[in-house]
């Protein structure tokens, strides 16, 4: 089979807006209706921020933001973010309607992540049930529906094919189970970690 590419992508729930990630408040704190939360993405360690007005982003994410918002009025904040690799992304926070929402663009004006608010009534019943057995004294609120936009790639290394996915800015997540330290990326980011975990289960194995 040839090498194909997919452009794909998967929804999850996020707590008080984390892209990608559950979060929950603090006992005590009272619920926010998730229509006056202010969408934030998940600040990872070494992560930049800088806000920005629209126009001082590359003009291919100013095309991109405004063809998705509708118009520019729409857009409340803009965030320039560069992590510790130097990579660049904007986060677009934008109304739609009276709905907070917010995107996510690499410095090339792809779209990588949708975030909308939502409610806690429209969380999947599984979802609610696993926070509440999770976190059973946690009270919860701003629920937001991300989406995030990937793409998923067949690769063959040594006759062995496995699929990688690899987002706009270069981000690459392999989830091969196979031994072969180039198909675990060990070039990349993510890869160190995932092959620094398979070297504390052999030193673990040698211990044994």
């Amino acid at each position: 089979m040839d090498t194909r590419k997919l452009t794909v992508g998967f929804v999850s729930l996020a707590l008080l807006a984390g892209a990608g990630a559950w979060a929950f408040a603090q006992p005590g704190q009272p619920p926010q209706p998730a229509g006056q939360a202010q969408p934030k993405g998940e600040e990872k360690e070494g992560d930049e921020e800088e806000v920005i007005t629209l126009d001082k982003a590359p003009e291919a994410v100013r095309a991109a933001a405004i063809k998705l918002v509708g118009d520019a009025k729409n857009i409340t904040k803009v965030i320039k973010e560069e992590d510790d690799e130097d990579v660049v992304q904007y986060e677009i926070e934008y109304n739609e309607g009276a709905v907070k929402c917010a995107a996510i663009f690499s410095a090339a004006g792809d779209l990588m992540e949708t975030e909308k608010a939502t409610t806690e009534a429209k969380l999947p019943a599984a979802a609610m049930a696993a926070l509440k057995k999770d976190y059973p004294k946690a009270t919860f609120a701003n629920p937001f529906v991300v989406t995030k936009m990937f793409y998923e790639v067949e690769i063959v290394i040594d006759g062995k094919k496995h699929e990688v996915k690899v987002d706009a800015s270069g981000n690459i997540e392999d989830e091969s189970k196979g031994d072969d330290d180039h198909a675990k990326g060990e070039d990349h980011k993510k890869g160190e970690k995932h092959e620094g975990k398979k070297g504390e289960k052999e030193e673990d194995d040698d211990n044994d």
